[in-house]
């Protein structure tokens, strides 16, 4: 059986992922909260196989909060559910260790199929998410691309991900821009991807920029 926590301020959210969750066999509602304060005060026995966060609660970023219940429940994985279809946020999700991003227009048969495919260990993606966020749900603790670069390349995706332009990345690292320019082309070869939102998103995978 599947224990599920659900965090959400929106009544009507809360009762229809309940309901969801209640309708599967092989699911089952361990907890709901409605904001950050509140989960954080849960007194429960055991803990949830998946956790389903809003992300933008009234007292906090679900984000947050997940990255809190990880420390919490080190074997829980951790979803994000909302409205907002923001690459930098899934980037951020993915990069602080949570397990998934979905969209709260989902089909009910996606939330479950989703649910339970965490629920075995896969990372979590619903429809509707960016080249960069596939990107950076594939790199692997043992296959990381990041491995390809030099000590000058870790530098300039640093600072990439930091949200530093390449003009600005010549001045910090007092190099010419066009220098710049030319280390990020080659930078972006060695990671194997085509656009600079797709590096910045490997970056933040791998820890960059924290």
């Amino acid at each position: 059986m599947i224990r599920v926590l659900v965090v959400d301020d929106h009544p009507v959210v809360l009762a229809g992922l309940t309901a969801l969750i209640e309708a599967d066999p092989l699911m089952t509602v361990f907890a709901s909260a409605a904001s950050l304060r509140e989960t954080e005060s849960l007194v429960v026995n055991g803990e949830p196989d998946v956790c389903m966060l809003d992300l933008q609660l009234p007292d906090g970023d679900g984000i947050s909060l997940g990255v809190m219940l990880k420390r919490r429940w080190p074997a829980s994985r951790v979803l994000v559910l909302t409205m907002a279809s923001d690459p930098g946020a899934v980037i951020r999700s993915l990069g602080a260790g949570l397990d998934g991003y979905l969209l709260k227009d989902s089909d009910p048969a996606e939330l479950r199929a989703a649910i339970h495919a965490a629920a075995q260990g896969s990372t979590v993606l619903g429809r509707g998410t960016s080249g960069p966020v596939v990107v950076a749900a594939t790199v692997l603790p043992d296959a990381n691309p990041l491995a390809a670069l030099d000590a000058r390349d870790r530098e300039i995706l640093t600072l990439l991900v930091q949200g530093l332009g390449p003009s600005q990345i010549a001045g910090r690292l007092f190099l010419a821009p066009k220098t710049v320019r030319n280390r990020m082309t080659a930078m972006l070869a060695k990671l194997g991807v085509t656009t600079r939102e797709d590096a910045i998103a490997l970056g933040v995978a791998g820890g960059l920029g924290a």
